[in-house]
This record gives C-alpha cells, sequence and structure tokens, in this order.
C-alpha cells in the first residue's frame, strides 16, 4: 500500500490497482483531478471534520471518523447556509429587514447557475455574514434569520 497526503487528508492505494492520479488546487476550494488521459474540475473543503465535496453535479458530505468514533451531529442553525461552492452574486435584503416564507434574499452562482437562497420562513433579517462578489464555500452561514 502507498500512503498519500491531501492537505491534512492521509490516503491508502494499491499501486497495484491504482491508475494514474493527479490532484492539483486551481483557487481555494477548487481543484483539477487528472486521471491517466482524463481531467475533471472538483469543489472541495474541509468544515472541521466533514469534507464537503461537489463533484458532477452532485454535492457529499464526507465525514472524517476516528478508530473508535462516531459521527458528530451538527447542531441546528438559524443561519441559512450556502448549499454547494460559489460565489455571492446578489444581496436582496438589509439586516433588519422582513422577509415571507419563499422569499429570495440572495443568490449564490455555482457551476454557471444561479442558487437562490430563500427564506425557510417569516421573520427579519439579523445577520448578513456573506458579502457581494465574496467566494463561499458550501455550509457557510450566509445569513441569519431572527
Amino acid at each position: 500500500m502507498t500512503r498519500l497526503l491531501w492537505g491534512e487528508t492521509e490516503f491508502e492505494v494499491d499501486p497495484r490497482s491504482a491508475a494514474s492520479l493527479e490532484v492539483r488546487p486551481l483557487e481555494p476550494g477548487t481543484f483539477l483531478l487528472c486521471r491517466d488521459e482524463a481531467v475533471e474540475i472538483f469543489h472541495c473543503v474541509r468544515d472541521g471534520d466533514a469534507i464537503h465535496l461537489h463533484w458532477r453535479g452532485a454535492t457529499y458530505r464526507l465525514e472524517e471518523l476516528g478508530e473508535g468514533r462516531r459521527a458528530a451531529h451538527r447542531q441546528a442553525s438559524a443561519g441559512l447556509e450556502a448549499p454547494m461552492p460559489g460565489k455571492v452574486i446578489a444581496i436582496k435584503k438589509r439586516v433588519g429587514d422582513s422577509v415571507v416564507k419563499g422569499e429570495e434574499i440572495l443568490i449564490v452562482e455555482a457551476m454557471k447557475m444561479e442558487n437562490a437562497i430563500r427564506a425557510p420562513r417569516d421573520g427579519r433579517v439579523k445577520l448578513i455574514c456573506a458579502s457581494l462578489g465574496e467566494m463561499v464555500a458550501p455550509g457557510a452561514v450566509l445569513l441569519e434569520l431572527e
């Protein structure tokens, strides 16, 4: 077995079955995967023991579990989170503004698609944690409602 280190994460690979594999960072949270002749881009960020991976149109949440450890469940948050890595392209409300359930509050562009972040309930904007043009990771809190 061969041990590979990617950031702080270590993998074991059987060299007899492994294809030529190289991962290169393009920018924070964005990587290029070169496997033999194939080249793909994927997005990956670490949040504590969780790794958020967006690859081939799907988003995965991987948890790093040590020997004898159970996965810790995240506490429910009052914040609205980014569904995948992307760029904040519009913020439609300000702190103190009222919102109604389903109302669009901000937009995150990811992979040339606009993802509207909508109010899950009626309320008031308590805090805006993201700024216009900011690159955000999956699970990053964008704003909080009262």
